[in-house]
């Protein structure tokens, strides 16, 4: 009788359940932060879940928003943050959040307080991606209503997975990432921005959910560099390209080069690798950048002789040449802002970790002065199922 009743107590400590469970009447979700500065205060901008509505089988015409936004002011981060409690009727819960965006002004203030609190929260994931927002504040990117996406955060995130993949100007970043590319003393940060496309004051309107043609969207832009924690300027779409192949970061993007006949042509690249090699020469460091790259044949608009293969090869080295030219112009970007995005003290620092604590206090002024070498080797694997285009056989 002592066995079992001692089996008995062991079982009723392990089917005791949640001790610290949540009913969802009590908590609020939420999907979005936004963290702005302005002067010497910080605001706080948090979209939650209107759990209600994501259910609703209303017509696109009579849907309503399935987020709201709450909004405080505090002279720090964590205590706007705790000021939200006297808007929010139900405790917020931070373990969905999918979305973290950061204002120009809080950017160049620094991140290091704002990642601080957001890695002490014990319920906050670290999967969430981190954006900058640009033209506009955090809150302004926050209330704009997405159509073909009930939860906004949902789409951004989505939508800058895919964007990294196809097209190749815009990064994926989340906590653990930024954290690293931040404590690393051989690479600085980037982050991939987000605009608000078309009128701001009708983004954050019903119409902007009944129209065919939204009057304002949420489109991504280039990446925004970051020397240590500051924000400090801009990537063009071409630099941030640049940025991806070197860092082997792109599955595909379309390359568009002219004809030498004039027209253009479109190449569809769909596998890029790369490798980031230091050398020591003279006791001198020099960076070797090694891209490889195949690629499809996607669009002709010109007279090509596809069956010939000098022109398959002179395709291939006009697109090295093309590749190599958009990584060297992010570098030089790269240089002007003194930072080290790619990486390039990292690779230094595994070739000779001696050399690189010789080097590494004075770092940023090295890395401007840094020779960089590229070579990228391109292959042609596809020229489509035609070989001739019909464009030609019309003239």
């Amino acid at each position: 009788m002592l066995k079992r009743a001692v089996l008995i107590f062991l079982i009723m400590l392990i089917i005791t359940g949640c001790w610290n469970r949540k009913e969802l009447d009590q908590i609020s979700i939420a999907t979005a932060i936004g963290i702005d500065k302005h002067g010497d205060h910080y605001n706080i901008s948090v979209q939650l879940l209107n759990t209600d509505e994501i259910t609703s089988t209303k017509g696109v015409g009579q849907r309503m928003p399935v987020v709201t936004l709450q909004m405080s002011s505090g002279g720090t981060i964590f205590e706007s943050f705790r000021k939200l409690t006297t808007s929010s009727p139900r405790k917020i819960l931070s373990s969905h959040l999918r979305i973290l965006v950061i204002g120009e002004e809080m950017a160049a203030d620094g991140l290091t307080k704002v990642l601080d609190l957001i890695s002490r929260d014990p319920e906050a994931r670290s999967d969430f991606n981190i954006l900058l927002a640009r033209n506009a504040t955090a809150n302004d990117i926050l209330q704009v209503l997405t159509p073909l996406e009930k939860i906004p955060a949902n789409k951004l995130y989505s939508s800058l997975i895919s964007s990294e993949k196809n097209w190749g100007v815009t990064t994926d970043v989340d906590l653990h990432q930024l954290i690293y590319d931040l404590v690393d003393p051989g690479k600085d940060p980037v982050l991939s921005s987000i605009h608000i496309k078309g009128d701001p004051k009708k983004a954050k309107s019903r119409e902007n959910l009944s129209s065919v043609l939204p009057p304002a969207i949420l489109e991504y832009k280039s990446l925004g560099v970051f020397h240590k924690d500051q924000f400090v300027g801009w990537l063009t779409d071409r630099e941030s390209k640049g940025y991806n192949y070197a860092l082997g970061n792109l599955q595909s993007t379309v390359v568009a080069l002219p004809c030498q006949d004039g027209g253009k042509m479109s190449i569809e690249l769909m596998s890029t690798s790369s490798k980031i090699k230091a050398r020591f020469v003279d006791q001198q460091p020099q960076v070797f950048v090694n891209v490889r790259v195949e690629a499809n044949i996607g669009e002709v608009a010109c007279k090509l002789n596809l069956n010939s293969t000098n022109t398959i090869q002179a395709i291939e080295e006009q697109l090295n040449e093309e590749i190599k030219q958009t990584i060297l112009d992010s570098v030089a970007k790269a240089k002007s802002y003194k930072s080290d995005i790619f990486g390039f003290g990292s690779a230094i620092h595994r070739t000779n970790y001696k050399q690189w604590n010789l080097m590494k206090d004075n770092w940023d002024q090295t890395f401007v002065d840094l020779p960089v070498q590229v070579a990228v080797h391109a292959k042609i694997r596809r020229t489509g199922s035609v070989v001739e285009s019909f464009v030609d056989k019309m003239e």
